[in-house]
C-alpha cells in the first residue's frame, strides 16, 4: 500500500524509489520485534520443559501406583490360592471320613 500511494501521488513523492523511509520503518520494526520474539520463544521453551517434567513425574507416580496395585493383587491371588487349597483339604478330609 505504501508503494502504491507513493507511486500514485507523483506530486507528493516524499519517499521515492527505493523507498528508504519504508525500509527504515521495517528495520525499526525488526529491531524491536526480534528481541521480543526471542524472549517469547525462551519463555515457551521453559513452559514446555516444565510441562515435560510434570508429565514425567505424573507417569512415574502412575507407574508406582500400578506397581503397588500389582503387588496387592499378587498377595490377594496367593491368599485365594491358599484358601482354595484349604477348602479342598477340608472337603477331602470330610469325604474320606464319612
Amino acid at each position: 500500500m505504501w508503494i502504491a500511494v507513493n507511486a500514485a501521488a507523483v506530486a507528493f513523492r516524499w519517499n521515492p524509489y527505493p523507498f528508504i523511509r519504508l525500509n527504515l520503518m521495517f528495520s525499526l520494526q525488526a529491531a524491536y520485534a526480534a528481541p521480543l520474539i526471542l524472549l517469547a520463544q525462551t519463555h515457551q521453551a521453559e513452559r514446555d520443559k516444565m510441562h515435560v517434567e510434570a508429565d514425567a513425574m505424573h507417569r512415574e507416580e502412575i507407574a508406582r501406583s500400578q506397581a503397588q496395585l500389582l503387588e496387592i493383587n499378587t498377595k490377594l491371588t496367593q491368599q485365594v490360592h491358599e484358601l482354595t487349597l484349604e477348602i479342598h483339604r477340608t472337603i477331602c478330609t470330610q469325604a474320606g471320613g464319612s
